[in-house]
C-alpha cells in the first residue's frame, strides 16, 4: 500500500499544501528523517545546475564540504505586497560567516534565499502570483536586510508544455541590478533529467552504492512512496489517457470539447464512468454532463432504456462514448 495514494483519495485529498509540506520535510535538516543535510545539498546542487547565474559561485564549499549548512526552512512564509500578504510555499534561507572588515569580524549572513512556488496541476497557475512573490521579497530585503541577499525563485510543477504555466513564468522578469535567478523544475519527467522524482531516485541509488550514510529502511520506503505518488500525480495532471483510480485503470476514454471547455469522458474496469475537466484538471458530476454533451453534440442517444426507465450513469457513459467515437 502506498499511503500518499491512500490519502489522496476522496475530498480530503493530499493537495500542494501537502505536497510542500513532504518536501519542505526533506530539506529541513532538522526534521526527523535521518538525512541530515543530505537531501538539502542535493537539492542545492540540483538548483545550481538549472540557474544561469553564479548564485553559488562564493559558497560552492558550502555544497561540497561535509560540514553541516546553516539553514532555515519555513513553509508558507508571509511576504507584504501592496498592503497584501502573499505566501511562499517554501523558503530556504542559507546562512553564512561573511568577514566584515570594517569590524574585522566574521558575521553571520543569509547569502541566499530561495522561495519555492509549488504547483502540482496546471489550472493552479495565476499570472501574477510568482512575479508577485519576487517583488515582495526583494522589497523586504531592500527595506529591512542585506542588499546583498540574492534570491532564487523556483517555480515547481508538473511536466508538460502548459501555456498557462509558461505564462506565471514569463510573467517574471529578475531585477537586472540583482544577482537573483529565477529556474523552473519540475516534479517528475520521462527522462528524470533535472526533476524532484528524479533526485529522489539518485539518492536511493546513492544510498545502495555506499556512496552517503545509510537510510532507515521506514524512510527509504517513504521515499520509494513518495516517488511513486509524484510521478502517479505528474501523470494524472498531464497525460489525459493513462489516468489510473481505485476503479480500476481506464479502459476506454473519449475526449470531447464544448464551448465552455474540454472534457474526457472515462470508462474503468469496474465499468464506472468518471467525466474529467481538462481544464480545470478536476472531476465533474457525469449524468448532468453526459446531457449536455449529447444534446450540445446532437448525439443519437436516448435518455432512456426501451422499458421506459431512465438510463444511468453507467449505460448513458456507454452509449456517449460509443456515439462520439463513431461521429469522429
Amino acid at each position: 500500500m502506498n499511503i500518499f495514494t491512500a490519502l489522496s483519495q476522496g475530498k480530503g485529498s493530499l493537495n500542494e499544501n501537502n505536497m510542500s509540506a513532504m518536501l519542505s520535510f526533506l530539506i529541513n535538516p532538522y526534521q526527523e528523517h535521518g538525512l541530515k543535510d543530505t537531501f538539502l545539498k542535493e537539492f542545492l546542487k540540483l538548483l545550481d545546475e538549472l540557474t544561469t547565474k553564479e548564485l553559488f559561485e562564493n559558497n560552492s564549499d558550502l555544497l561540497k564540504n561535509k560540514n553541516s549548512l546553516e539553514v532555515e526552512v519555513t513553509l508558507e512564509s508571509p511576504y507584504n505586497y501592496n498592503g497584501q500578504k502573499r505566501y511562499l510555499d517554501i523558503e530556504i534561507q542559507l546562512y553564512d560567516d561573511v568577514f566584515d572588515p570594517v569590524t574585522a569580524e566574521y558575521e553571520t549572513k543569509e547569502i541566499l534565499k530561495i522561495a519555492v512556488e509549488n504547483k502540482i496541476k496546471p489550472s493552479s497557475a495565476q499570472n501574477d502570483q510568482f512575479k508577485q512573490e519576487y517583488k515582495a521579497i526583494r522589497s523586504e530585503i531592500n527595506r529591512t536586510e542585506d542588499k546583498e541577499t540574492k534570491v532564487l525563485m523556483v517555480f515547481l510543477t508538473p511536466s508538460g508544455d502548459f501555456n498557462s504555466l509558461k505564462k506565471e513564468f514569463d510573467n517574471l522578469i529578475i531585477d537586472q541590478e540583482s544577482n537573483d535567478d529565477k529556474v523552473w523544475l519540475k516534479w517528475d519527467a520521462a527522462d528524470d533529467s533535472d526533476t524532484l522524482a528524479g533526485l529522489l531516485k539518485s539518492l536511493l541509488k546513492s544510498e545502495a552504492n555506499f556512496e552517503i550514510d545509510p537510510i532507515s529502511d521506514y524512510v527509504r520506503n517513504t521515499l520509494k512512496a513518495f516517488i511513486r505518488h509524484i510521478i502517479e500525480t505528474n501523470i494524472k495532471f498531464t497525460s489525459p489517457e493513462r489516468v489510473a483510480d481505485d476503479l480500476g485503470d481506464i479502459k476506454e476514454s473519449v475526449t470531447v470539447e464544448l464551448r465552455d471547455g474540454k472534457y474526457r469522458i472515462e470508462k474503468y474496469e469496474s465499468s464506472s464512468i468518471k467525466v474529467y475537466n481538462l481544464n480545470e484538471q478536476e472531476y465533474e458530476v457525469a449524468k448532468p454532463l453526459l446531457r449536455k454533451i449529447i444534446r450540445d453534440k446532437d448525439l443519437d442517444v436516448s435518455l432512456y432504456f426501451d422499458s421506459g426507465n431512465k438510463r444511468n450513469t453507467r449505460s448513458l457513459g456507454r452509449k456517449v462514448i460509443k456515439a462520439l467515437k463513431v461521429k469522429g
